[in-house]
């Protein structure tokens, strides 16, 4: 839920209960709207909206978790526009590169599978978070090789289910962060989910993006500070990269999504490699 809707809801609480009562007195009652205002708005995240599709044959566990998802939003007054979907068919032609941020994905369906329908995705798709309902744990491998969050086994529960939901949610607002940079005389902000990753070399800056490349002058150190941390790993004196467009780790380098060739450093290997092994091995999201 978004918070314009919801001040319009509180204040029209507020209006109607204050025309009821002449026992609270005015200075109460605007104390605790704006108690109640305030909870909202340190809560209400970026201000994206995230598209969230379903994919459940069985009526009862999309609606279960259509319902679970909803809570959260309303609860942390946040944004999420839900579409759901009966079939692996009815979601491969209603996708599209980009239509949705998040898919929960049942594995067993009739026709195509959750997991052959996730492949798909991936044709044309590597950025959209996929997240799979199964019955079993047996699917991890599975999962992992098309780059999901994650998994959930049924039966669903609403705690699980919040504990999902708010790690997927601090990656995608991780994810739609902006930062700063100075180019051609003036300051531009750009998405850190559209940098693939940077090169510096003597204070110039090279962001290899989803789209082609921006020069800026930053020294690397203010770069990598600017950055915050994960997905983004120093993987070298000169280069930050984005893991979540690693390809492949090679023995020396890092082969990325565009097909570019990063190194590794020399140096604190071991360190670099660990810290992709980590990234690219996270734990399942939920288990019940």
């Amino acid at each position: 839920m978004s918070i314009w809707r919801e001040r319009v809801k509180v204040e029209e609480f507020f209006l109607y209960f204050f025309q009821l009562s002449e026992i609270f007195l005015y200075s109460r009652v605007v104390e605790i709207y704006c108690i109640i205002i305030y909870i909202c708005s340190f809560d209400q995240g970026s201000g994206d909206i995230m598209k969230i599709a379903i994919c459940e044959d069985k009526a009862s566990d999309s609606a279960k978790l259509c319902a679970y998802i909803s809570n959260y939003c309303e609860q942390h007054c946040y944004d999420g526009q839900i579409v759901i979907f009966e079939t692996g068919e009815a979601l491969l032609d209603a996708f599209s590169s980009g239509a949705f941020d998040l898919i929960f994905l049942d594995i067993i369906m009739p026709g195509i599978s959750g997991m052959d329908a996730a492949r798909k995705i991936r044709e044309t798709d590597r950025d959209c978070s996929l997240v799979f309902i199964t019955v079993s744990e047996d699917y991890a491998l599975d999962g992992f090789l098309v780059n999901a969050k994650g998994y959930v086994v049924k039966p669903l529960k609403q705690d699980v289910m919040g504990s999902v939901m708010h790690t997927l949610r601090r990656d995608f607002e991780s994810n739609s962060r902006l930062i700063e940079i100075p180019l051609s005389g003036e300051s531009i902000m750009i998405s850190i989910s559209d940098l693939l990753y940077a090169e510096v070399y003597d204070k110039k800056a090279i962001f290899h993006m989803k789209r082609g490349k921006l020069t800026a002058r930053l020294p690397l150190d203010e770069l990598e500070a600017r950055l915050g941390g994960i997905p983004f790993l120093r993987c070298h004196r000169s280069y930050i990269i984005n893991m979540n467009y690693v390809d492949d780790m090679r023995d020396n380098d890092f082969l990325m999504r565009n097909g570019d060739i990063v190194p590794m450093r020399i140096n604190g290997r071991k360190e670099v490699r660990m810290a992709m092994a980590k990234f690219t091995a996270k734990s399942p999201l939920g288990v019940s």
